[in-house]
């Protein structure tokens, strides 16, 4: 896409703009930070977590650990990337809270909580299709789950994805590949893929 890269830089320069006004305590800059990038933080998170209420409930403790970390931003870098970085940190805390709380007993099996029903704003035709998707991505490992999503869905570069996750963008390059490919596969349609 041409200009994509300017237009990302633009942006990043708005965050850190943004950044550095809230840690000088202008409430209304954080606020501009929580409105400009919550809705791609929940959606995110309700890919890798798989229902609205949790991803809502990692999305506020996002928002929370974001403002008490301000000051720990590098403005050198991607703003976006960091905050992805939390998210999937929040994220990941979910899932070892939810697989503990299943493990003590005090929740149900992950079919009550795990929604089916594609997003509102997705037209597609092959209902069917698309929920047998998300069933397969929602059984991937975290690390193939989290840069297919945050390519596909959030349109974050490798390079950004690498910086979230800790991986060179050649590694982030694998990972997508191999996503893919467990979804292209005949058992993705009943959440299987090749091990």
């Amino acid at each position: 896409m041409p200009g994509s890269n300017a237009s990302a830089s633009d942006d990043n320069a708005v965050d850190v703009d943004l950044v550095a006004q809230a840690r000088n305590g202008r409430d209304q800059a954080f606020n501009l930070l929580m409105r400009r990038h919550s809705p791609m933080v929940v959606r995110y998170l309700t890919r890798l977590l798989g229902n609205m209420d949790d991803a809502q409930d990692a999305a506020q403790e996002t928002f929370v650990a974001l403002h008490r970390n301000l000051h720990r931003f590098d403005p050198s870098h991607s703003f976006v990337a960091w905050l992805f970085h939390m998210a999937r940190n929040k994220g990941r805390d979910a899932l070892r809270k939810r697989t503990a709380m299943r493990w003590l007993g005090g929740e149900d099996s992950m079919e009550q909580y795990a929604s089916t029903a594609p997003a509102p704003d997705i037209e597609v035709s092959d209902r069917q299709r698309l929920e047998q998707v998300e069933g397969a991505i929602r059984e991937m490992p975290e690390g193939l789950k989290t840069p297919l999503l945050l390519s596909a869905i959030e349109g974050l570069t490798h390079a950004e994805i690498g910086t979230v996750m800790g991986l060179t963008p050649k590694a982030v390059e694998v990972r997508i590949y191999r996503a893919r490919s467990r979804l292209r596969s005949p058992g993705a349609a009943n959440g299987e893929g090749p091990d």
